[in-house]
């Protein structure tokens, strides 16, 4: 038996001597008959497959095994291969990977193995330049090309003895194999969303941040990367500098309200106890006949610097003129208290005043003395509060008087003590009630305990911004904004949990769980329940996917993922994909329920002409999506649903203008890998007009005819109406994955790596839905509870 007819040929392939290419001899590679040629190709790529040929004991695997040592080593050269432009991470319709077995179930599944026009052997042999493959690049060998030829005419005969389901509607065969591939090292753990800032706020700080009756979130949503419908629709996909500028005004109000009201994380906090312990007294004494001169060289070790006169016999220091004696290093006191200055001095009189004394701390006067001893040393004391830290001392001496041959005022100083504090020592007890609070706030913010070394580093932050503007409130309103800028709490799952273990562990994941469900952190009660062993991991997840919090915050994840504008029409996809996940119906309904939901997300009845179309022939997903001759729909319904993406090379911009419907699918054209899909899909989109609003005749009252039109003969859609493309997109396992995506994302922050080191968490998510008739909240239920999201 014949694929198809044998077509004419259309162009000469001088290129393709493939009548001369031989045969590997190996079954896999040929017909029955080892010496027959390889099958002949068609100008426009279609094959003459001789399928009765094909040996039996040719398999799919020992295909794909060909395939991976005939064809993938071409695809992977560095010159005339394919993986420069289609490689993994590109955005292309069909990607190559590093393992050939892998790649050829991705050619198989994408429809690129037919005998059909549109497959990888009819790109390869097209003789337009602007459709052939690999662009720029030399052609394929003959004997390369001969060998995709026979492998495509090997894979129909397979699936033609052995009907099974349609190759893209089956979980991949390739990705049951292990993983070859590089190391995948990223860091993988979703920054805080919009949305789940605004609820961080509101748990830790129980403030709305409404400020003079002005929502400061909605204010600031530009800066927080999130969505508001009106000016920001889309949503950042990174922090970005902007987000920390929101974050340093947002930070700065928040905590110092609650600092100065004692509420959010300062609840039951006494902020107002002094921070510094007092410590055991101790004396330090200045000796000054050791003092040099600040006009001379001081000797290393010089405690006092004289500005004037000079030492006074055995001891002390005769200031002979107006000067002063000034500590060479300041003074560190340890506390902020009370202490107590002894000056042993005298004085020669002369004149009519006493010789007078200063004591300064950092040059200010806080004591005087007229100084009537003027034979022997005498103490001159004074206390004075100071505060803790650095200070300078100094004496002065500031009225020097002489009468030639009379008398000459002078003031000797023979020591400066400073003993203290002089109040009752409180050993450590400031110290450690200020750093029980900073672990307070550890607990209420990071949910975590502080380490020994955060708690000194918090304590020391606040001790110090208090000493540079004594204000309790500010102080710790300042550790309060640096605990806010913490990865522990931008991050959905807080970083410290990489150090910790046991129920320490549990509580921080516990916190990602509830961020990535509810968009709020958990509450005490939560907390506790998981501690205590009262609930399970499990029953958590559940009672989350139960709880009105869940509902709200999918939904506005899925507004976010239908781009919805914020309008009742925009907002009904939304509401639809919410209905299913609180309902438990089957995740294929996305596409071909033939009801609506209502703003109470309740099934509703729609229009009998709607059909099993789900939100594909909504209002408000058709409006902005126009139809033919523009595509924008049917590209959108394809990369939304079934996970496509589309380049638009700058020969298609050359030539738009001019393209009509029966041109993009040409299969010579180079619209055509893409149109086989999109124009198909936009004729059966023709009875529902651009506003989205139904019609049955076209604008000069013609009939319309809204079916496939046999434009493309591998067309996986074929049918008529909306609803012919609906039910046949849900059974593609592009679909599925692209659903299943959809509720990865809510845990991770991006889609599943499923081509590469994340294929066993796909399988597991592809039988969960498929053993549960596709109930995406046990999906949900899935991932919370799988090893990779709980890192075991």
């Amino acid at each position: 038996m014949r694929a198809h007819p044998l077509r004419p040929w259309r162009h000469a392939l001088a290129v393709l001597a493939l009548s001369t290419a031989g045969c590997s001899g190996q079954v896999s590679f040929g017909s029955g008959d080892p010496n027959s040629g390889p099958p002949t190709v068609q100008p426009d790529g279609t094959l003459d497959c001789d399928l009765d040929s094909v040996p039996g004991a040719v398999t799919m695997r020992s295909i794909a095994e060909d395939f991976a040592r005939e064809v993938h080593p071409a695809m992977v050269r560095e010159t005339s291969g394919c993986i420069s432009c289609h490689a993994t991470t590109s955005g292309r319709l069909f990607k190559v990977s590093y393992e050939g077995v892998e790649t050829f179930y991705a050619a198989r599944a994408a429809g690129f193995m037919s005998p059909q026009s549109g497959s990888l052997l009819s790109r390869l042999v097209t003789l337009d330049e602007a459709a052939r493959m690999p662009r720029g690049q030399p052609s394929w060998s003959a004997q390369e090309i001969a060998a995709v030829a026979s492998l495509t005419c090997q894979l129909a005969a397979v699936e033609a003895r052995e009907p099974a389901a349609r190759a893209d509607e089956e979980f991949p065969p390739a990705l049951l194999e292990p993983y070859s591939g590089p190391e995948v090292a990223t860091y993988d753990n979703p920054f805080l969303g919009f949305d789940q800032l605004k609820g961080k706020v509101k748990a830790v700080f129980n403030d709305p941040w409404v400020r003079g009756g002005v929502d400061r979130f909605a204010q600031n949503v530009g800066l927080f990367g999130g969505v508001d419908y009106k000016d920001h629709f889309v949503e950042a996909r990174v922090a970005t500098a902007d987000f920390f500028l929101g974050l340093d005004d947002l930070a700065r109000d928040v905590c110092l309200t609650a600092a100065t009201n004692k509420s959010g994380p300062f609840t039951g906090l006494d902020l107002a106890q002094p921070l510094v312990d007092v410590p055991a007294p101790s004396t330090k004494q200045y000796e000054m006949e050791g003092a040099a001169r600040t006009d001379t060289t001081a000797p290393a070790g010089t405690q006092i610097l004289a500005s004037t006169g000079a030492r006074s016999g055995t001891t002390g220091w005769n200031l002979y003129t107006t000067g002063s004696l000034t500590t060479a290093q300041p003074y560190p006191f340890p506390a902020s208290a009370t202490y107590r200055f002894t000056v042993k001095a005298k004085g020669d009189p002369c004149g009519p005043e006493l010789p007078h004394l200063q004591l300064k701390v950092d040059g200010v006067v806080v004591k005087e003395w007229d100084v009537s001893n003027g034979t022997a040393y005498a103490d001159f004391v004074h206390t004075q509060a100071v505060t803790g830290g650095n200070h300078v001392l100094s004496v002065h001496f500031t009225n020097d008087y002489g009468e030639t041959g009379v008398c000459d005022r002078n003031m000797h100083v023979d020591a400066l003590q400073v003993y203290g504090p002089t109040e009752a020592s409180t050993g450590t007890q400031r110290v450690d009630a200020a750093k029980a609070k900073v672990d307070t706030l550890y607990r209420r913010m990071l949910y975590r305990a502080a380490t020994a070394q955060e708690r000194t580093d918090g304590y020391a932050l606040v001790r110090d911004l208090n000493d540079f503007e004594p204000n309790a409130n500010k102080a710790w309103s300042g550790l309060c904004e640096g605990l806010m800028r913490a990865p522990d709490f931008l991050f959905t799952l807080p970083p410290s949990y990489e150090g910790l273990s046991g129920k320490e562990r549990d509580r921080l994941l516990l916190v990602k769980l509830a961020q990535d469900l509810l968009g709020r952190p958990p509450t005490a009660a939560e907390f506790t329940a998981l501690e205590s062993g009262t609930k399970s991991w499990e029953t958590l997840v559940d009672d989350y996917l139960a709880s009105p919090d869940f509902r709200t915050y999918y939904y506005q994840r899925m507004r976010v993922r239908t781009e919805s504008e914020g309008t009742p029409d925009t907002d009904e996809p939304a509401r639809l994909w919410t209905h299913l996940v609180l309902e438990g119906k089957p995740l294929q309904e996305l596409l071909t329920g033939d009801y609506s939901v209502d703003t109470s997300f309740r099934q509703v009845v729609r229009p009998p002409e709607h059909g099993k179309t789900g939100v594909l022939t909504m209002k408000g997903f058709i409006k902005n999506k126009p139809g033919l001759p523009h595509y924008n729909y049917a590209a959108r319904v394809m990369t939304d649903f079934l996970g496509a993406m589309y380049e638009v090379p700058s020969e298609v911009f050359d030539m738009r203008g001019a393209a009509t419907a029966a041109s993009t699918v040409d299969p010579s054209s180079i619209c055509f890998s893409c149109h086989q899909t999109l124009t198909p899909l936009a004729h059966q989109r023709l009875k529902w007009d651009d506003e989205g609003n139904y019609r049955t005749t076209d604008q000069d009252g013609k009939p319309l005819d809204d079916s496939d039109r046999n434009l493309v003969a591998p067309y996986a859609f074929k049918g008529t109406g909306m609803e012919a493309f609906a039910t046949q997109a849900v059974k593609k396992e592009s679909f599925v994955r692209r659903t299943l995506n959809a509720q990865y994302a809510l845990f991770f922050g991006r889609e599943m790596r499923h081509a590469q080191d994340e294929r066993v968490i796909y399988k597991r998510l592809w039988d969960a839905s498929q053993q549960s008739n596709g109930n995406l909240k046990a999906v949900l239920k899935t991932v919370a509870t799988s090893p990779e999201y709980l890192r075991r």
